[in-house]
């Protein structure tokens, strides 16, 4: 995982893809580690498959990418979040929401700095890059 200001770079496993009750939407599930990724996609724009690792970029400027491989989507960063969980033990999950035109993306890690990289209403860019199995 790598955090700055203004850029989340993370890699994973994408865990599970499951289908929304919207038609044609699936919620994909990425592990990467201490931070999960959740995020809404319609069908025809998923380049990955369940088990694929992952690169995420999530950043303010518009991110290089290749064109037919790379899925690049900009929104912006509606919410940041903190939940209290008792169980196993008690922890404090960050949450930072980010709406994709009415796609949503919800990163959450126990690491603040995640939602510290980004201010409410910011543009941002999410680079999702397959890399294989």
């Amino acid at each position: 995982m790598e955090i700055s200001d203004g850029k989340i770079v993370l890699q994973g496993k994408v865990s599970k893809i499951e289908r929304s009750k919207i038609p044609k939407v699936f919620i994909i599930t990425i592990d990467c580690g201490d931070v999960k990724a959740n995020i809404d996609l319609v069908k025809d724009l998923m380049i990955f498959k369940e088990g694929e690792t992952v690169e995420l970029t999530l950043s303010r400027e518009k991110p290089q990418y290749q064109e037919g491989k790379d899925l690049v989507i900009w929104g912006y960063v509606m919410s940041k979040k903190k939940q209290l969980l008792k169980e196993p033990q008690p922890k404090i999950i960050h949450k930072l929401l980010v709406s994709l035109w009415g796609f949503l993306l919800v990163i959450e890690s126990e690491n603040e700095d995640l939602c510290n990289a980004f201010s409410i209403m910011d543009k941002v860019y999410l680079k999702i890059r397959t890399l294989g199995s």
